[in-house]
């Protein structure tokens, strides 16, 4: 069993809007979910920093952050003590289930100064409007760049040498699957990779503490999902706990990568949208299972494509940069309106809270 720290997505923006499977988390009741609203700027991902800090040295913490804006949290899992604080705010809206009993809404919304909100309420009004005009442009480029990467993928499909990528996957299966897991089989999904204003990130820290990192290089997306796809579902059958990352560019149709944290191996895909780079990794060229000769009555049709995912990528990245900055000016309307001071006092009252459920 590998000690990870955990890092990744809470979701990304797909051709369907905002896409996230994190409610599937909170629907277990085994755990006691905070659900954090107010606006931007309220506090929400530094509370849950500070939250993640105080618990860090004494269990494991999983951070799930927010594609876009990196380097902000959207939402922490505390494995020890059974608890998960969530922004539940648009685009990733949550509420509780089991009121009460296993969640509870923390408003931070109590703590501003609604004057200082109402006295520059059309200025807010634009730069939000603003905000969601530029988001709705990133959704209409990350839908052009889902059908352009689908049709790479099925033309790939078509060119699969079924036959030698069976027998690789075969081998690779009994390379690293040696003995029967302790788990029950179960698979989580989770998002290791998402597109944002830095371009296509992978939360590469989450990898650290794999002993096996298996990097599958594929220009054309499809060998890489049959293996993950194959290695995932036999190591569920063997009784291995799972962890499954598919791709949004995909709408969650492809994997890109997969986690085994019992064994501490992990498969992850190196594909024109991830260009992952990872040094600790083995890597595997898959340009072999794909025939040469069923490829070149592609040819002209997946050059245009790889110049196409390359174009609309780049844009799908500046058009989320854009409206992250737009996000910043709301931000600052509602940080000048924000009593910090009993923000923070809500922070150590949910770590006081959190203590007494152990």
């Amino acid at each position: 069993m590998c000690d990870i720290s955990e890092k990744y997505f809470l979701g990304a923006m797909t051709q369907y809007g905002f896409s996230t499977e994190f409610g599937k988390l909170i629907e277990d009741s085994s755990y006691f979910t905070y659900i954090l609203k107010g606006g931007a700027g309220t506090g929400k991902s530094s509370l849950m920093k500070k939250v993640a800090a105080h618990f860090e040295p004494n269990e494991d913490v999983v951070r799930f952050y927010c594609s876009s804006d990196p380097d902000s949290l959207d939402a922490v899992v505390l494995k020890g003590s059974k608890v998960i604080i969530v922004d539940g705010t648009s685009p990733h809206v949550f509420d509780p289930i089991y009121p009460g009993a296993c969640q509870k809404i923390i408003n931070l919304g109590e703590n501003w100064d609604e004057e200082k909100l109402k006295a520059a309420k059309d200025d807010i009004i634009a730069v939000t409007d603003k905000n969601k005009s530029m988001l709705a442009r990133a959704k209409r480029f990350s839908t052009a760049l889902s059908n352009v990467c689908g049709d790479t993928y099925f033309c790939a499909l078509s060119a699969v040498d079924k036959d030698k990528l069976d027998g690789f996957t075969e081998r690779f299966i009994k390379k690293i699957l040696t003995k029967k897991g302790s788990g029950s089989g179960k698979k989580d999904i989770c998002q290791l990779t998402a597109l944002t204003e830095h371009g296509c990130l992978t939360q590469t820290d989450t990898l650290e503490s794999y002993l096996d990192v298996y990097k599958l290089n594929d220009e054309y997306f499809a060998c890489s999902h049959l293996i993950i796809e194959a290695v995932s579902a036999e190591a569920a059958r063997r009784g291995f706990d799972v962890i499954i990352c598919p791709s949004h560019a995909f709408n969650n149709n492809v994997f890109e990568h997969m986690l085994i944290p019992e064994l501490g191996v992990a498969v992850v895909s190196s594909t024109p949208l991830t260009q992952l780079k990872y040094e600790n990794a083995k890597p595997v060229n898959l340009a072999r299972f794909y025939s040469k000769d069923t490829f070149d009555k592609y040819k002209q049709r997946l050059r245009l494509n790889k110049a196409a995912v390359k174009s609309l990528s780049e844009e799908v990245y500046s058009t989320i940069k854009t409206a992250k900055a737009i996000h910043d000016e709301i931000e600052k309307y509602y940080i000048g309106a924000m009593d910090f001071d009993s923000i923070n006092a809500v922070c150590g009252k949910m770590i006081e809270e959190i203590e007494a459920r152990k």
